[in-house]
């Protein structure tokens, strides 16, 4: 049985086994990578079968396994992913935002069209936590269009992965578009594009500059890293 976190005094104490939606995103750390937030719900009666499919914390997996169980997930579980290309980050940025208003317009949407979808509204929505509730409330209301925002029965839980099995489902899902987009990206370009924001991103987006010129380049990076200035100066 998991343990609750300090920060999970608010949920019931059989969290793990009730029905849930989960949310998560990757990418905000890697600077040729998309932004990617996946929400997803998972009834109560489908907790069991996504144990035994091995569903956890996407960080812990390859990338292949990480496919594989998303193939034997994405079918059964309501969910909602959004791939935020560079190009709109970057415009986020441009206008003042910074990253973590980025999180949270991501996450209010995945999550409003979530709920939408739903026949019932569900009793707790589990974030994994990059700010707190207030703050990501704060966030959302410094977009220039407010967006209608999701309040009710909503959580913030620190490694919300290990406090219920649709926030592990949802960091799969969402790694699984992140790879698929940077395996396209790489197609498109000739080749292969990097994750992370190493000094081997730096070659390699040198290499798509050399390739493709400033204004290309602008559209698939974090403009804003320092990864730009040892790029291009």
């Amino acid at each position: 049985m998991m343990m609750l976190q300090a920060n999970t005094k608010d949920l019931p104490i059989n969290i793990e086994n009730l029905s849930a939606i989960g949310s998560d995103e990757v990418g905000v750390g890697d600077y040729l990578a998309p932004v990617v937030v996946t929400s997803v719900y998972v009834n109560a009666n489908q907790i069991e079968k996504l144990r035994e499919l091995g569903v956890k914390d996407s960080k812990s997996m390859t990338d292949k396994r990480i496919h594989d169980i998303a193939n034997n997930i994405k079918d059964i579980l309501p969910h909602k992913t959004v791939v935020f290309e560079n190009k709109y980050y970057n415009a986020m940025i441009d206008r003042g935002l910074n990253a973590h208003v980025v999180k949270s317009f991501l996450h209010n949407k995945t999550l409003s069209e979530l709920t939408h979808d739903l026949p019932e509204y569900p009793k707790y929505i589990i974030v994994d936590e990059f700010a707190s509730k207030e703050n990501h409330f704060k966030y959302l209301n410094r977009l220039p269009k407010k967006p209608n925002i999701l309040e009710k029965n909503l959580y913030f839980v620190k490694n919300g992965e290990s406090v219920h099995i649709a926030v592990a489902a949802a960091s799969i899902l969402a790694r699984q578009a992140f790879v698929e987009y940077l395996n396209d990206l790489s197609a498109k370009l000739d080749m292969k594009i990097l994750k992370g924001a190493s000094a081997k991103v730096d070659t390699c987006a040198q290499s798509v500059v050399e390739k493709y010129g400033e204004a290309v380049f602008k559209d698939i990076c974090k403009w804003h890293f320092a990864n730009t200035k040892r790029v291009i100066g």
